[in-house]
């Protein structure tokens, strides 16, 4: 019968014993002595640190399987690896080990990966003590254990000075990857905090880079990221490659809330200094002013955060109330023709049409383009706008739904997206034909963010052509009568949102948003 594992057993093993006071030896003597090289001081601690920490972790564990004690060695060398090959993994790792009392401090270096056959000496020596029938000396595995817990979690490497600099040279210093790096210039070490915009938040540089802190809300950014910036060094900060332009809001111990921004294409990805010891364009230094305060820069991307609430908007330049706009209870019912019972309006502009023998349909619309009435036979329709091109949606495919309601004496056409309701969408063509539609951002407005941060800045309609007297300029929550039996436009919403977040509903996928009502009349 096969004995049982028991890890215990090999922290007594003079293999897991040596490497524990090697590790303990380089760490705390040899590193920084100059006895050795550096690059030899580094290699030793790995090397030492992979055979201590797999039998450490299934004691700790109380792993007592072969396939366990498999999966302890599996996930110690799979952290090594990804710490010593991913830049990101490794920063991740120092912000855990900083909410510790013995913060590690890691160089990225895929050389150092040769330690991992620390690994498979461990499994072939250490994994048969385990078995072993030893006497038991639980005061001594003990000790082990606190002696290895001490030595693995205390482990790091030292903090390098920045390379020695001369009058007309500096030596080469650590680069990573990144736009430009944030810098930590102070003598102390600095929790930082990072908060990327949203990945579900969509924007126009050309409004953003503008005027970043008015143009931004603390809504649109994603929870933190946490870490630890060892004196001298810099953290690299990077592009979105989609979009074109980069923020972040930054904080610190003692730093208030700072913006950063930029565009990609005036800083690409490239190598930018880990280290603070060049005069780099590229590094936004964390300094100390005259005051012993913590600040950003100065630098060009760095800009004030934005406000906690918005400043008081222009005289007609707020967007309408969240409550305003054009909806309709679901599911419609499609077809008809259904005999109305009943009319219901209510304040807020919304109507309860009870229909015979039928569900009471609920329509949010202007009390003007509701002109049904009791007796009425309504046929009712409900579509989405797919395909077409239409001057007002600037350029970007259609998206929307219209709700479509006939009686003998009106045909009202009710429509929510960037496409605004036309005589088209009944499925006939207009008299004449359609009016010409353009809209353009409403003179002086700067816009407002609405309660999920996105920038909302409204929109001024002109209409010229066909049923249309004379150019004629509309805003949201105004109407224009149209003539030749054109009917009346009633516009409730209309505004560009040029920084929008896309998981908002009901109306961020595009970046102009309308809701109107045409009300046509029947014919004669």
């Amino acid at each position: 019968m096969e004995r049982p594992y028991a890890a215990r057993r090999a922290l007594l093993h003079p293999l897991w014993l040596g490497s524990l006071a090697l590790l303990a030896l380089n760490d705390h003597v040899l590193k920084g002595a100059g006895i050795l090289p550096g690059a030899l001081t580094g290699k030793l601690s790995d090397f030492a640190g992979l055979v201590v920490a797999p039998a450490l972790l299934a004691a700790l564990l109380r792993l007592e399987s072969r396939r366990s004690l498999f999966l302890a060695h599996l996930a110690t060398g799979a952290v090594f690896a990804a710490i010593k090959l991913f830049p990101a993994a490794a920063r991740a790792f120092e912000a855990l080990t900083a909410l510790t009392p013995f913060p590690w401090q890691i160089t990225v270096d895929p050389t150092d990966l040769v330690a991992l056959s620390a690994l498979a000496l461990a499994w072939r020596v250490l994994l048969p003590a385990m078995q072993r029938p030893l006497p038991e000396r639980p005061l001594a595995q003990r000790t082990a254990v606190v002696f290895g817990s001490l030595a693995c979690a205390a482990t790091s490497e030292p903090v390098e000075p920045p390379p020695p600099c001369g009058p007309d040279f500096c030596g080469v210093t650590p680069t990573e990857a990144g736009a430009l790096s944030l810098g930590n210039t102070t003598e102390g070490e600095r929790l930082v905090r990072l908060r990327p915009l949203k990945d579900s938040v969509q924007v126009d540089c050309e409004t953003l880079l503008a005027d970043p802190e008015s143009a931004l809300s603390r809504e649109l950014f994603a929870p933190a990221e946490t870490w630890l910036l060892q004196p001298g060094r810099g953290l690299p900060l990077q592009n979105n490659d989609t979009a074109g332009c980069v923020a972040y809001l930054v904080d610190a111990d003692g730093l208030s809330p700072t913006l950063l921004a930029w565009s990609s294409q005036a800083f690409p990805t490239q190598l930018v200094s880990t280290a603070t010891n060049s005069d780099d364009r590229l590094m936004i230094p964390l300094s100390l002013d005259s005051n012993g305060k913590l600040s950003l820069g100065p630098h060009q991307v760095v800009f004030k955060a934005p406000a906690l609430e918005d400043p008081p908007v222009a005289p007609g330049c707020a967007a309408p109330k969240e409550t305003v706009g054009i909806e309709w209870s679901t599911p419609v019912p499609i077809g008809g023709p259904w005999i109305v019972e009943s009319v219901i309006s209510s304040p807020d502009d919304c109507h309860a049409i009870v229909l015979q023998n039928k569900s009471t349909m609920y329509v949010c619309v202007p009390g003007a383009a509701m002109p049904f009435k009791v007796g009425d036979s309504l046929m009712i329709d409900e579509q989405e706008i797919l395909g077409g091109s239409y001057p007002e949606m600037d350029g970007e495919a259609p998206e929307g739904r219209t709700l479509i309601l006939s009686s003998s004496t009106h045909t009202v056409v009710a429509t929510r997206g960037n496409v605004l309701a036309r005589y088209e969408l009944t499925g006939t063509d207009a008299p004449l034909g359609e009016p010409t539609v353009e809209s353009d951002l409403a003179e002086g407005c700067a816009g407002a963010h609405d309660e999920c941060g996105s920038l909302l800045v409204p929109l001024e309609l002109s209409l010229l052509g066909d049923h249309v007297p004379s150019i004629t300029f509309l805003r949201a929550g105004k109407s224009i009568d149209l003539v030749d039996g054109y009917g009346t436009l009633h516009l409730v919403r209309a505004e560009a949102m040029p920084i929008r977040d896309t998981e908002c509903p009901p109306y961020a996928r595009s970046s102009r948003h309308y809701e109107s009502v045409l009300v046509i009349p029947a014919g004669p």
